[in-house]
């Protein structure tokens, strides 16, 4: 693939440092906002080439994949890449691992009479087929990754040391790729568990050795704004009175220490509702995980007056309530009888007993106390789409 880049002089390929810069940039692709914009730069520069391309996620008809060009005035070839020209992109399916000229796997007819060639690269890319350079890598888990290498064909094609150069790269770069695929896996699986926490109304704050705030999901969060029970201190958390705090410190300060397994208490809150209820628990550490601000125990918060929130939808699907009975037992579990969620849905009380009889009927259950367990444990959390 190319991009709108002018012709430069061959840079130098011995400069000070630079291998060492490029393997640098490669692993902190990792944590970059725009993945391997940086290392495709230092790459290009390293091995001495007009552009560089990095596909980390192939193009198909359902997803448009991930891929980064330098220079970056080739951005609007990238999007050109991923809605059509990938389909007929000769230069795929390399020999995993093995770094390849355009011409080792076809002639220089073949390349430039392909329509990828003639339609697309021919303006910005020229390059003939010793002047195009590849490697494809296969991670762990199967993924490819595919690495593309254009120069112009006033430079000298691409030789022996150039795919030296390259190929000493790959094993950081599937290593990179191998790290970058963990990194998204336990934020996904981090967000999913969130988010079945909040819909549970369960609040989680975490702290680290030192007692200072890490983290807190958004019923934690939305808790410590209101200062109801919980309420930060500058880098800290602290009840509302003095003696629940040093109780609260104190089991935090038994947790860290190894000392203490699971351990709970009630706050007090100055609005006069009812006790926030606190479970103290420590996280392990990995032993040899670095010692800064690492999670060190967690606070789980419950507030006994927050609404349950089943997933209505999903209530509608494991039961085959209506709508209305859908919205009806959900007022149910909140604790409403059947006069208060009539009032306070609107329906005549004949009405609410029929949704009564067929919520029943459906759930196979003959009390409300059944109703809500049932509820509760089969639907309660479970829709951890987002909003």
């Amino acid at each position: 693939m190319g991009s709108l880049a002018t012709p430069f002089a061959q840079v130098p390929m011995d400069r000070p440092g630079l291998m060492n810069e490029v393997i640098h940039a490669i692993y902190q692709s990792v944590l970059e906002a725009e993945p391997w914009r940086a290392s495709m730069a230092l790459i290009a520069e390293y091995i001495g080439c007009t552009s560089a391309t990095i596909v980390v996620r192939p193009s198909n008809g359902i997803d448009l994949g991930y891929l980064v060009t330098h220079p970056e005035n080739g951005k609007e070839f990238e999007a050109a890449y991923k809605t059509t020209w990938y389909k007929s992109d000769p230069f795929v399916s390399l020999p995993p691992e093995r770094v390849v000229l355009i011409a080792d796997v076809m002639s220089n007819r073949e390349w430039q009479d392909s329509a990828y060639f003639r339609e697309f690269l021919q303006d910005a890319m020229p390059a003939d087929a010793h002047h195009g350079m590849g490697v494809d890598i296969v991670t762990s888990a199967g993924a490819i990754c595919r690495l593309r290498l254009f120069r112009y064909p006033e430079l000298p094609p691409f030789d022996v040391e150039h795919k030296a150069r390259l190929a000493n790269l790959v094993p950081h770069i599937k290593q990179a790729l191998t790290l970058a695929a963990q990194a998204t896996r336990n934020e996904a699986e981090r967000e999913i568990y969130e988010e079945g926490l909040d819909g549970l109304n369960i609040g989680v704050v975490v702290l680290d050795e030192r007692g200072q705030l890490l983290r807190a999901n958004p019923v934690a969060c939305r808790l410590l704004t209101a200062g109801d029970g919980l309420r930060r201190s500058g880098r800290e958390v602290e009840a509302c009175t003095p003696s629940e705090t040093r109780e609260l410190r104190r089991l935090l300060s038994d947790a860290t220490a190894d000392s203490g397994g699971v351990a709970a208490m009630s706050l007090s809150r100055p609005s006069g509702r009812r006790k926030l209820a606190a479970v103290v628990r420590r996280i392990p550490m990995v032993e040899e995980s670095e010692g800064k601000a690492r999670p060190a125990c967690a606070i789980f918060l419950r507030d006994p007056d927050a609404p349950a929130r089943p997933a209505q939808d999903m209530a509608r699907q494991l039961f085959d309530f209506t709508p209305a009975e859908a919205n009806f037992a959900v007022e149910l579990v909140n604790g409403l009888s059947l006069d208060e969620a009539a009032i306070k849905l609107g329906i005549r009380r004949n009405t609410a007993r029929a949704h009564l009889r067929s919520i029943f009927m459906k759930a196979d259950v003959t009390r409300q106390s059944e109703l809500v367990r049932v509820l509760l444990s089969a639907v309660l959390g479970l829709d951890v789409q987002r909003n």
